[in-house]
C-alpha cells in the first residue's frame, strides 16, 4: 500500500477526528461528541460485523447521538484506547472517505464489588468534509467481544 502524499493531511485531520470522539466519550462531553458528526450523522450498534444484521440501535442526528451517549453515565470510567487505523478515501470525491479504526474500551463500574467490562470494539465509519471540515456522517460501532473482569484494589 502507497500513501498520497497530498493526502497526508486529510489522514491525520480523521485521525484528530476519532481520537476527538474517544477523548469527549471518556470526558462525557456528549454535545461535543455528537458535533464531530454531520447534521443528519447516523451512530449505529453491532455485536459483531454488521453485515446481513439489523443494529441493537441506531441514532439519527445530533439530538439523538447526544442521548445515545448518555448511557454511558451508568459507568463510572470509561477508557476508549484506539489503535490501528485504515483509511479509504472515495476516487471521486474528495471530500469523503471511510475507515475502520480499532478501539479497546474500558467501562469501570460498582456492582457487588469493582468490575472493568472491556470490549474489543470497530469503528465503521463513513466520513464528508463540509466547509473544510472532517466531520462523521455514518459510524457504525461493531462489538467483537467483551469480557467482564474483576478490578483487584491496590494492597
Amino acid at each position: 500500500m502507497t500513501i498520497d502524499d497530498t493526502r497526508i493531511a486529510d489522514r491525520l485531520a480523521l485521525r484528530a477526528l476519532v481520537e476527538a470522539y474517544a477523548h469527549g466519550v471518556d470526558r462525557r462531553e456528549f454535545v461535543s461528541v455528537a458535533k464531530l458528526f454531520t447534521h443528519d450523522g447516523k451512530l449505529s450498534s453491532y455485536s459483531g460485523q454488521p453485515i446481513g444484521q439489523p443494529p441493537i440501535y441506531e441514532r439519527i442526528g445530533h439530538d439523538q447521538i447526544e442521548r445515545a451517549m448518555q448511557g454511558l453515565l451508568k459507568y463510572d470510567i470509561t477508557s476508549h484506547a484506539l489503535s490501528q487505523q485504515t483509511i479509504l478515501f472515495d476516487p471521486a470525491d474528495p471530500d469523503k472517505a471511510s475507515a475502520e479504526t480499532y478501539c479497546c474500551a474500558q467501562h469501570l463500574y460498582s456492582d457487588n464489588g469493582r468490575w472493568n467490562r472491556v470490549m474489543s470494539i470497530r469503528y465503521l465509519d463513513h466520513y464528508k468534509r463540509l466547509d473544510n471540515v472532517w466531520l462523521i456522517s455514518d459510524r457504525r460501532l461493531a462489538t467483537d467481544w467483551v469480557e467482564v473482569r474483576p478490578i483487584l484494589e491496590p494492597t
